[in-house]
C-alpha cells in the first residue's frame, strides 16, 4: 500500500536530522522515505543477536536501544546506547559479515527500517553517505577493540526510592541533584512524585505550580507542553512536580512514553519516589503500582536507606534485569548490607537536617558538612560517568613525589574517586584512601631520616644467611599497622586496590578485599630486599614487577577519567648508591648497583611496552635523586607539585565542574 503524502513529509523532515541522509535533496529524500518500513516494538525485545545475518538498516524514531557485546568469559557487556536519530545495523550491510553485536530495546521504540536491497541502491546513488558510514564503521570498530574507552554519556532515567523521613528525604535529594547539576554541567531534571514535591519546591525558594493532568495524555509527549510545567532553580536544576492529580491508573500505563520524552529532553532525569506510605494518599495497591511503573522504566534504581532497609517486597517484585541495576545508598554509619550490597555510605547525623528543621534552606554549604558533600559529589560523578581514577605508580623513594601531586589536587579541588597503587604507590595510596590528608602523609614522610633508616634496617636484617631477602619486613609491617590499623578495604573512604606479584607463578594479583596493611605489605616487598610476604598459601613480592603503573587496574574499578603517575625511567637516567645513605664505604662492590639498574630497566620496559589507557600521565623530573633516597622527602615532594601544576590545565579540561556554564555555584568540588 502506498504511503500517504503526509507520512512521507513527516519522515522526510525527520530524515533531514539523521546524519547519513542530511545531504540528500528533496526528490532523493522522498525516494528513500518511500522505501522505508515503520516498525514498532515493545521494551525488552531482542531485535537481533551477534551472529545473525545482516538484512536491514534501522533508524530510531523514538525510544532507546542497548548495544551489547561479549567479554572473553562470555558475559554480556554494554558497548553503547542509541536513541532518537541514531542508526544501527549498517556495519553488517557494509561488510557483508554477520551481526557483530546484539541489540536489545531499553524502552518501547519506533523504527524506520531500510532493507538490504534498498540500502545498497541508496549507497550507490549517494557517495557522501557512503563516506560517512565508512567513518562511523571505523569508530565503532575502535570502540569494540578498546574496552576501556568510554562512550559519551547516554541520557538516563534514574529511579530513587527511599525509606527516609521527610526531612532527610528533602535534604538528601536536593543536595544530590544540585551536586549532579554542578559536577556534570548537564541538563538535569528532578521529577518529584507526590505531595512531598510542594514542600521540597518551597524549601529551595520556588513556588509550586497548580498542575492538572491533561485530558489527552499524549500532550505529555510534546516538549513544549512539558516545558511550561517545569520550574528552574538558579543553579540550573529543573524540577517537575507530579502532584496527586497525575497519579491515576491511566497515567501509570503512560509512564514509559512519558519518561522516554523526558529522556530525549534531558541528560539525566531523577525520579524521586518516597517509600513512606504517609506521603501518598493512595491505596497501597495503587501506590505500589505507581512505584513499580516508574522504577521498571528507569535505567537504574537507587535505594536510599536510613539504616535497616524497608519496602523490600516492592524492590524484589521488580524484574530480574532491573534488580541487577540496583545501587544502595545508606545515610549514616548504622546500616545493614543484608538484601543488597552497599555502594555508597553518606556521613549523616541528626544535625545534618537541623537547620532545615528550623525553617532554613536545605543546602549543606556549612563546612561541618564537607564530608557529607564529598560523598554526594562522588555519587553525582558516578551518575554522570565522570569518576576520576588515580593510578599511583611504583618507584620507592621517588614515590614521595606522589605526595606533592596529592597536595596540588587538594588545593585545586581535583576530586579522586578511585585509587590504585603499586609498591610505594600502594603505600601512599592506602594512606590517602583511608582518609589521611596530603599534609598528614607529608608529615609521616618527614619522620623518615638517615638515622631512622640505619636503625631500622639493622634491626630488621634477616640473619643468618638472608634467606628469602635481606630484611624480614617487621619494621615495615609495624609502620603500616601504625597508620592503617586493622582497616579492611571496605572501611576505606575512597575505593582502593593494589597490585602484587605471586612470585611462584609470576602472575599479577590485584587486592580489593581483606586487611589493607597486608595487601600493601605484599605490594611493596621488593625481591631480595624484603622477604616475600605470605598470604594464605601464596608468596607475594613487589607489584612493580608486573604492573608498575596500574592505570588498567583503576580503569577496571570503574573510573572514567584516568590520571596516572609514571615514576619509571631508563637506567641511564637513574642514580643509585648506598653510599648516599652513608651505609657502605666507596670500596663496596657494584652488585647493588647492578640489581637496581636491572629493576629500573625491567619496570621501564614494562611501563613503556603496555598501551597506556590514561587520559593524563604525570612524570615528575626525578633525575637528580635515587630510589633509595627515603631521607629526602623534603626535596622530592616539591617535584611532584611542579609536575602536577603542569598537568592542571589538561586535568581540569576533563572535568565539567571547572567549565563556566553553571548559573550559580552553591558548592565547591570535593
Amino acid at each position: 500500500m502506498e504511503k500517504s503524502l503526509e507520512f512521507l513529509e513527516d519522515w522526510c523532515s525527520f530524515l533531514r536530522q539523521v546524519s547519513i541522509f542530511s545531504d540528500l535533496e528533496g526528490d532523493s529524500l522522498k525516494k528513500v522515505a518511500a522505501k522505508l518500513k515503520q516498525v514498532t516494538l515493545p521494551k525488552g525485545t531482542l531485535l537481533y543477536k551477534e551472529g545473525d545475518p545482516g538484512d536491514a538498516l534501522y533508524i530510531i524514531q523514538s525510544g532507546r536501544v542497548r548495544i551489547l557485546g561479549q567479554e572473553e568469559n562470555g558475559k554480556e557487556k554494554i558497548l553503547n546506547f542509541l536513541g532518537r536519530g541514531d542508526t544501527f545495523g549498517e556495519t553488517a550491510l557494509l561488510t557483508g559479515a554477520s551481526r557483530s553485536v546484539t541489540v536489545k530495546l531499553d524502552s518501547n521504540a519506533h523504527f524506520l527500517v531500510l532493507y538490504k536491497k534498498d540500502f545498497e541502491t541508496f549507497l550507490k546513488n549517494n557517495p557522501t553517505a557512503s563516506f560517512y558510514l565508512s567513518q562511523l564503521l571505523s569508530r565503532r570498530l575502535l570502540a569494540v577493540s578498546h574496552p576501556f574507552i568510554r562512550h559519551s554519556h547516554a541520557p538516563e532515567v534514574l529511579g530513587f526510592f527511599s525509606d527516609l523521613n521527610k526531612e532527610d528525604e528533602i535534604v538528601f535529594i536536593v543536595n544530590l541533584c544540585l551536586a549532579l547539576t554542578e559536577q556534570t554541567k548537564r541538563k538535569i531534571l528532578l521529577v518529584e512524585v507526590g505531595p512531598l514535591a510542594e514542600e521540597l519546591i518551597r524549601s529551595i525558594g520556588l513556588n509550586p505550580q497548580n498542575l492538572a493532568l491533561p485530558r489527552t495524555l499524549e500532550k505529555l509527549q510534546e516538549p513544549k507542553n512539558l516545558e511550561k510545567m517545569i520550574l528552574v532553580h538558579p543553579s540550573g536544576l529543573e524540577i517537575l512536580q507530579l502532584n496527586e492529580t497525575f497519579l491515576t491508573e491511566s497515567f501509570f500505563h503512560f509512564v514509559p512514553e512519558f519518561l522516554e520524552t523526558l529522556r530525549q529532553m534531558y541528560n539525566t532525569v531523577i525520579v524521586n519516589i518516597h517509600g513512606k506510605a504517609t506521603t501518598l494518599s493512595l491505596v497501597p495497591e495503587l501506590k505500589t503500582e505507581l512505584a513499580r511503573a516508574f522504577l521498571e522504566e528507569s535505567d537504574s534504581v537507587y535505594y536510599v536507606s536510613g539504616g535497616e532497609p524497608t519496602n523490600i517486597k516492592l524492590l524484589y517484585s521488580l524484574s530480574d534485569e532491573k534488580q541487577q541495576t540496583f545501587k544502595k545508598i545508606v545515610l549514616g554509619e548504622k546500616y545493614s548490607s543484608l538484601f543488597f550490597p552497599i555502594h555508597f555510605v553518606v556521613p549523616w547525623e541528626e544535625k545534618t537536617t537541623l537547620n532545615f528543621k528550623k525553617g532554613n534552606r536545605p543546602y549543606l554549604t556549612d563546612p561541618e558538612f564537607d564530608e557529607t558533600q564529598k560523598v554526594l559529589n562522588r555519587i553525582a560523578r558516578s551518575i554522570g560517568k565522570i569518576q576520576v581514577g588515580f593510578a599511583m605508580g611504583s618507584g620507592a623513594a621517588y614515590g614521595y613525589s606522589l605526595i606533592g601531586i596529592l597536595k596540588v589536587f587538594e588545593r585545586e579541588n581535583i576530586p579522586i574517586d578511585f585509587v590504585s597503587g603499586t609498591s610505594m604507590g600502594a603505600l601512599l595510596g592506602s594512606f590517602f584512601a583511608s582518609g589521611k590528608s596530603p599534609e598528614e602523609i607529608e608529615q609521616i614522610a618527614h619522620t623518615i631520616t638517615k638515622i631512622w633508616i640505619r636503625r631500622n634496617v639493622l634491626s630488621d636484617l634477616n640473619l643468618p644467611g638472608f634467606h628469602g631477602g635481606m630484611m624480614v619486613g617487621h619494621t615495615i609491617t609495624k609502620f603500616l599497622k601504625s597508620v592503617l590499623g586493622q582497616k579492611e578495604f571496605k572501611d576505606l573512604k575512597i575505593p582502593f586496590s593494589c597490585t602484587a606479584t605471586n612470585i611462584m607463578t609470576g602472575d599479577g594479583v590485584v587486592f580489593r578485599e581483606g586487611k589493607v596493611w597486608q595487601a600493601v605489605r605484599a605490594s611493596l616487598s621488593l625481591p631480595l630486599i624484603f622477604c616475600p610476604y605470605k598470604i594464605g598459601d601464596h608468596f607475594y613480592v613487589d607489584g612493580g614487577l608486573v604492573n608498575p603503573v596500574p592505570s588498567s587496574t583503576v580503569a577496571s574499578m570503574g573510573a572514567d577519567i584516568l590520571i596516572s603517575v609514571n615514576l619509571t625511567g631508563k637506567a641511564s637516567e637513574k642514580k643509585v648508591s648506598l653510599r648516599r645513605l652513608g651505609m657502605f664505604p666507596s670500596t663496596t662492590p657494584g652488585i647493588f648497583n647492578i640489581f637496581s639498574k636491572m629493576l629500573y630497566t625491567m619496570e621501564y620496559q614494562i611501563a613503556s611496552g603496555k598501551p597506556d589507557l590514561s587520559h593524563i600521565v604525570i612524570r615528575p623530573n626525578l633525575k637528580n635523586f635515587s630510589w633509595i633516597d627515603f631521607h629526602k622527602a623534603k626535596q622530592i615532594i616539591p617535584l611532584g607539585e611542579e609536575a602536577a601544576e603542569e598537568a592542571l590545565t589538561k586535568i581540569k579540561s576533563r572535568l565539567p565542574f571547572f567549565s563556566d556554564t553553571c548559573r550559580v555555584n552553591l558548592q565547591i568540588p570535593h
